[in-house]
């Protein structure tokens, strides 16, 4: 007996979809409740956090991640759906990300103390990036240096501007490029 339900979606387009004694939906348009819980929870938790660099929220949240993943394997087992895979991905790149930061801080700790005295404040930016194609000139031909009035040179500038508008572009083919050229060894 194959019964069908009708339903009208707010776009007023009409949706069939069987009923079944499973509980999933044939009809792959929607996930469950559970799976957008689950997946609201790991921006909210997860990937929020990781981004405004919330090292604490990250960390307190750490301990709940081997439950989240079950679900994760869980609801990707039942419903092959991709997008549970990256959020299984995810969680693992910042299970690695969280411990290669933890080990930093105690690095830091012992190299610096933990003292908060006025003489062992350290003030932490962030890394100062310049623009590709000054990064890639000072990678293969080094950084030009001010006490020698040296300049970059504004012809390999453009040339490499030009490289990276390539779509199949490497670092490699870009510096095996430039040494080729300009004969840098």
């Amino acid at each position: 007996m194959n019964n069908k339900v009708t339903t009208v979606s707010l776009s007023g387009k009409t949706q069939y979809m069987l009923n079944n004694l499973s509980g999933r939906s044939f009809s792959q348009k929607e996930l469950p409740y559970e799976v957008n819980k689950s997946k609201i929870y790991i921006m909210n938790h997860i990937i929020f956090p990781l981004v405004s660099r919330q090292w604490k929220k990250l960390q307190e949240n750490l301990y709940c991640l081997d439950n989240i993943k079950k679900k994760i394997d869980t609801f990707y087992h039942y419903y092959k759906n991709d997008d549970l895979f990256i959020y299984r991905e995810i969680i693992n790149a910042l299970e690695v990300i969280l411990s290669e930061h933890m080990q930093l801080e105690e690095l830091e700790k012992s190299v610096y103390g933990s003292s908060k005295d006025l003489s062992t404040m350290i003030y932490k930016t962030a890394l100062v990036k310049l623009k590709p194609e000054y990064e890639i000139y000072d990678i293969i031909f080094g950084r030009p240096l001010r006490s020698k009035n040296e300049e970059y040179k504004q012809y390999i500038i453009d040339e490499i501007q030009h490289l990276l508008t390539s779509s199949d572009i490497t670092f490699d083919k870009i510096r095996i490029f430039l040494t080729n050229k300009y004969s840098i060894s």
